[in-house]
């Protein structure tokens, strides 16, 4: 695996990502303080023949303070794009969340399932998929399709929203029952996964697919690379042409619709800020 930076001038950022050498200059005025807090890393699976990135967010900053990671809508109807969402608020990282809700005019956009934002219930819906849960000190854990908001925030989270399912717990695969609720999952696909480790590091995996930096995978080839990273829960979140992953105002995932031209809008985020 290459590794692409532990600290980085955000002005050579773009041409890391990309595999591309850049050596700091005089016009790198400043070094963006928040990079000491990620490890980015860039990768080609030839099992699958698909690319991936991997983003590791550490626990907490130099201060002791946890580096949240936080959950919001998009402020508009129709959604916004990851990057535009990111460029709003001003985030460290962002990537997409939850599905969308089916059979909703071309103009509107909804998450699906369960939405808990800092303790408050914005919806409580129905779903068949699993809801991811943020602990107050950022530990991650899934709920089972049918767990009712009330339910989470009675068990001490005050931070949720559903997704897919999860794929490793407690170190090891899920079964194929919890891969079954969902019909694609051994359909190659671009995936976004949300993952963690024991010490509660963070890691987003986000792969390429349809053609965009390869072929896609399958829930399963995503498990089989997680677990060699020694993750202890990983989750996946909504994929396909969704899949974005921003790094302060940069995009690092391939664009999937309208032939890799479109990002696509998308109704809630997960992110973390500069200043926790």
């Amino acid at each position: 695996m290459k590794q692409i930076r532990k600290k980085v001038l955000f002005s050579v950022c773009l041409f890391l990502l990309m595999g591309c050498k850049a050596e700091n200059t005089p016009e790198d005025k400043s070094e963006w303080a928040f990079a000491k807090y990620l490890t980015l890393s860039k990768a080609h699976d030839a099992e699958s023949n698909t690319t991936y990135y991997l983003t590791r967010i550490k626990h907490k900053d130099d201060r002791g303070n946890v580096i949240k990671l936080r959950t919001q809508f998009a402020n508009r109807p129709e959604g916004e794009t990851a990057r535009t969402f990111a460029i709003r608020n001003k985030t460290a990282v962002t990537i997409n969340g939850s599905q969308g809700l089916d059979d909703l005019p071309d103009n509107q956009r909804q998450p699906a399932g369960v939405q808990i934002i800092d303790g408050e219930i914005i919806q409580d819906l129905n779903t068949t998929a699993y809801t991811l849960g943020i602990k107050d000190n950022n530990e991650l854990l899934a709920y089972a399709p049918g767990t009712e908001a009330q339910d989470i925030l009675d068990d001490g989270t005050n931070t949720a929203l559903t997704a897919f399912y999860p794929l490793i717990e407690n170190y090891e695969w899920v079964s194929d029952e919890v891969l079954a609720i969902r019909g694609n999952s051994a359909v190659k696909h671009p995936r976004q996964v949300i993952a963690q480790f024991d010490n509660l590091d963070l890691l987003i995996f986000s792969c390429g697919g349809r053609g965009f930096d390869g072929d896609g995978m399958t829930a399963k080839e995503m498990m089989k690379i997680l677990k060699e990273l020694g993750v202890k829960f990983a989750f996946n979140l909504d994929g396909g042409g969704s899949t974005s992953t921003v790094i302060k105002d940069q995009l690092i995932t391939k664009k999937i619709d309208n032939n890799g031209t479109r990002e696509r809008l998308r109704p809630n985020f997960l992110y973390v800020m500069e200043d926790n």
